[in-house]
């Protein structure tokens, strides 16, 4: 048999445990985003309630995010990555067994539930800040890569997870309802054992040398640059709200008639495709460059989405959307490296923090005005507006950023004058 290629040595055993744990929380968050809106509808859940109840998710994931980036260095990265998870834990064990909107909406804020399918986990800016402490410097954008592909990894399998239930209605003779409710208890389950891995991680993540209390990134050197890109990630959030996964699942159930395995295999696939190009980015970025693949990547991939509404079978539609996942996420490992090579080291956790909280904000209203278009309007209307705005965050990022070369070697950026 043919021997398997060893796994990369210049991966410390602290970042294994940052993949594992995000490969795990979004497993979790994988299984729930597919059934969500359908789950909610069997309780009696209207569309608009389900938007509600993920917009105070991503709200709450703002909070949190904002806080870690103010105290989170002192204290302590490992503190705080060990609390959210056990919140989020919280929210999907509410969703299992409460039945009021109101303590539903409440959970779903404190925990920051369903941030992770739009990207805007709140333990991101841990994750993020800590990783390039324990990577050798020259590894950082594979590193973020093979971060990006844990987390993809864990989604797809997550998304063909969600099929389970299926099989539990016929193999235990439950009613619909309950074999749903277990993909939420054990959403619950994992998030602890999610926290568990965070607490092995060794003092390595930690910032070294950090006395102040709390960072203020009104008096930071980059803050004009940190707040520059944080607001260009929030319109980039914005527009990626209208089509969270649960949303997209909903519109192939009810304009195709997709049952749920068939949803969960949909979205396996399109996330294998994903995490596969992380690492053709990361390695496409050493050749043209960090900006260059975010933007040059995004472009086609929304104008597929676009085009997604407009096709007249569903085989049409999973083929494009299949084609679009390759294309869509190549801009993931490429920004977290960047944004983290375009500033000072000291500066990586308040970087981090404030585009997290940016993306959270932004993505925030965004399911709720989704959901209304929908309803007032039609289904297509999201797909089109979600792929408009993204196209039009591409052109003004590579506008303002493309002469921006991060030195991969040093964390900090130099400036390439003329065109």
């Amino acid at each position: 048999m043919p021997r398997l290629p060893a796994p990369p040595a210049w991966v410390s055993r602290d970042a294994w445990l940052i993949f594992l744990a995000r490969g795990v929380h979004n497993f979790s968050a994988g299984m729930v985003m597919v059934v969500l809106a359908i789950y909610l509808d069997l309780r009696g859940f209207s569309l608009a309630q389900t938007g509600l109840l993920l917009t105070l998710g991503f709200a709450g994931a703002a909070v949190q995010s904002f806080a870690a980036g103010l105290v989170g260095d002192a204290t302590g990265r490992r503190r705080m990555l060990v609390l959210f998870p056990l919140l989020t834990a919280s929210a999907g064990l509410a969703l299992a067994f409460a039945d009021s909107l109101a303590l539903l909406g409440a959970l779903s804020f404190l925990g920051g539930f369903g941030a992770s399918s739009g990207g805007s986990s709140p333990m991101l800016p841990m994750e993020q800040a800590s990783l390039p402490s324990v990577l050798p410097p020259q590894r950082t954008t594979e590193g973020f890569a093979l971060y990006g592909i844990a987390g993809f990894v864990g989604t797809s399998l997550g998304a063909l997870a969600s099929g389970i239930p299926a099989g539990l209605e016929h193999g235990l003779d439950l009613d619909h309802e309950t074999a749903l409710r277990s993909i939420f208890i054990t959403y619950g389950l994992l998030n602890v054992l999610v926290a568990f891995l965070y607490s092995r991680l060794s003092s390595r993540v930690e910032p070294q040398g950090v006395t102040k209390r709390w960072v203020n990134p009104l008096t930071l050197p980059s803050r004009r640059r940190i707040f520059t890109i944080s607001g260009l990630f929030a319109v980039d959030a914005f527009a990626g709200g209208f089509l969270v996964q649960s949303l997209v699942s909903y519109w192939f159930f009810t304009e195709h008639g997709v049952h749920l395995a068939g949803l969960g295999l949909i979205f396996f696939l399109s996330n294998v495709i994903t995490a596969i190009s992380l690492w053709v980015a990361a390695k496409l970025s050493r050749r043209i460059g960090l900006v260059n693949t975010m933007v040059f990547s995004h472009i086609p991939a929304n104008l597929m989405l676009i085009s997604i509404p407009f096709l007249p079978t569903a085989w049409m539609a999973i083929l494009v959307w299949s084609a679009r996942s390759f294309l869509s996420a190549m801009d993931v490992p490429t920004r977290q490296a960047f944004t983290m090579a375009v500033v000072a080291p000291e500066e990586r956790s308040a970087m981090s923090s404030i585009t997290n909280v940016s993306r959270s904000l932004g993505i925030a209203s965004s399911p709720s005005v989704a959901t209304a278009l929908w309803s007032v309007a039609s289904a297509s209307v999201p797909f089109v507006a979600c792929g408009i705005i993204k196209i039009v965050y591409d052109l003004t990022l590579w506008a303002m950023f493309r002469h921006v070369r991060p030195s991969p070697e040093h964390g900090t950026p130099s400036v390439r004058q003329g065109r």
